[in-house]
């Protein structure tokens, strides 16, 4: 029997082409696009695994959904990966350490190459047995080169372009904010991850802001508030 996989990332297309890509490696792919339909796939039915984007919009944060799944179910799902949102290959050097709660994680420009083979390791198979890429590594980086800039000029949303920056900076420090007790303190913690973010939302918006406007420290605060964080002075 093949394993069934629930695929929950934000663009419809991708999702749809991380679907076939399981499908060629024996796996059934359920693909959704937000929150509340990954909730209700999760409660309706049963998955060998979870592949979440990391900045997945809707009702529930990231790590909720992870929660949801690995111990509030009937029937816990066994392995969790998440997919970085933003495609840029040099944006980050840093393996991620502290992961939502997830097993794994998988950079958005390797999906073709990587999450089958991580997704037979989680679930205790050979990953050296699986059968050939196919043409996944191809469907998947023209999504990519085609999508993504579409993608930010189509909402034209600074908010929407900052929680993505945000939830992959989350995925790649988190350990570092787990140490902090207020939001203060986490933006102090990571004030140098925090600049990088801010230079990489204006390359992809160049737009310039108003003054004292500043996407990135206020996507980064109410994802601080997610994990009940007060504001407050570093201590």
């Amino acid at each position: 029997m093949r394993l069934k996989i629930l695929v929950a990332h934000e663009r419809l297309a991708l999702g749809q082409a991380i679907g076939r890509v399981l499908a060629a490696q024996g796996f059934v792919a359920v693909t959704v696009t937000d929150t509340a339909a990954a909730e209700q796939a999760m409660r309706a039915d049963m998955f060998a695994a979870l592949v979440l984007d990391v900045a997945l919009p809707g009702g529930k944060a990231c790590h909720e959904l992870i929660q949801l799944a690995k111990s509030e179910l009937p029937a816990p799902i066994p392995a969790v990966v998440l997919v970085a949102s933003v495609f840029r290959k040099t944006s980050y050097k840093r393996r991620p350490t502290q992961l939502y709660g997830a097993d794994d994680y998988v950079e958005i420009h390797r999906l073709g190459d990587q999450l089958p083979g991580k997704l037979w390791h989680l679930l205790g198979g050979d990953p050296g047995a699986m059968p050939g890429l196919v043409e996944a590594e191809a469907v998947l980086s023209t999504i990519q080169d085609e999508g993504d800039q579409r993608l930010f000029e189509q909402r034209g949303r600074t908010l929407r372009l900052s929680e993505l920056i945000v939830a992959d900076l989350i995925l790649y420090a988190g350990d570092r904010v787990l140490t902090a007790t207020t939001q203060a303190e986490a933006r102090a913690l990571l004030a140098g991850d925090l600049e990088a973010a801010r230079q990489l939302f204006r390359q992809i918006n160049p737009v310039p802001l108003a003054p004292g406007v500043d996407p990135i420290g206020a996507a980064f605060d109410d994802m601080m508030r997610m994990f009940n964080l007060d504001p407050g002075e570093p201590s």
